[in-house]
C-alpha cells in the first residue's frame, strides 16, 4: 500500500517595481520551492497571495496598492512585501483585511507570514528532522 504524497501549499506571486524587487521575488520564490510550496498561476488556485510592491513614485505606490486591492478581492489572503511594505500604516490603511505587512528584503519575515498564512504539506519523513537541523560534526 503506498501513501498519497502530501498536496503541496500553492502560493501566488505578484511583483512590480525595479530589478531590486524582482530579485527579492526570484529569491523568494527559491525559498518557497525549496520549501515544497507550488507556485499558484493565479488568485484562484492559491493558498494565499503575495504581492511584492514599489514605493518610489507616485505612479508605482497607486499600482501598487491596485495590485494589493485586486489580490485581496479575488483571493482575500494576501501578504505585502517590498517597499511600499516598507509603510505598513498606508498599506493597512488602504487593505486593512492583508494577513502581514513586510519591507524589501525581509525574507525570513516574508517566510514567517507565509507559513502561518499557508502551512507547508506534512510530510513524515522530513518532519522527523528538528527545525534547528541535525548537527554531524562537533564545534
Amino acid at each position: 500500500m503506498t501513501r498519497a504524497a502530501p498536496s503541496p501549499s500553492k502560493v501566488g506571486i505578484v511583483s512590480l517595481g525595479c530589478p531590486k524587487a524582482l530579485v527579492d521575488s526570484e529569491r523568494i520564490i527559491t525559498r518557497l520551492r525549496a520549501e515544497g510550496y507550488e507556485i499558484a498561476p493565479d488568485y484562484a488556485g492559491a493558498d494565499v497571495v503575495l504581492v511584492n510592491t514599489c514605493g518610489f513614485l507616485d505612479s508605482a505606490r497607486a499600482e501598487s496598492l491596485e495590485a494589493i486591492g485586486e489580490a485581496v478581492a479575488e483571493n482575500g489572503r494576501v501578504i505585502v512585501t517590498g517597499c511600499l511594505g516598507a509603510e505598513e500604516s498606508v498599506v493597512r490603511a488602504a487593505h486593512p483585511k492583508v494577513l502581514a505587512v513586510t519591507g524589501p528584503h525581509q525574507y525570513e519575515a516574508v517566510m514567517e507570514a507565509v507559513h502561518v498564512a499557508a502551512p507547508p504539506a506534512h510530510d513524515p519523513l522530513f518532519d522527523l528532522v528538528p527545525p534547528q537541523g541535525v548537527r554531524l560534526t562537533p564545534r
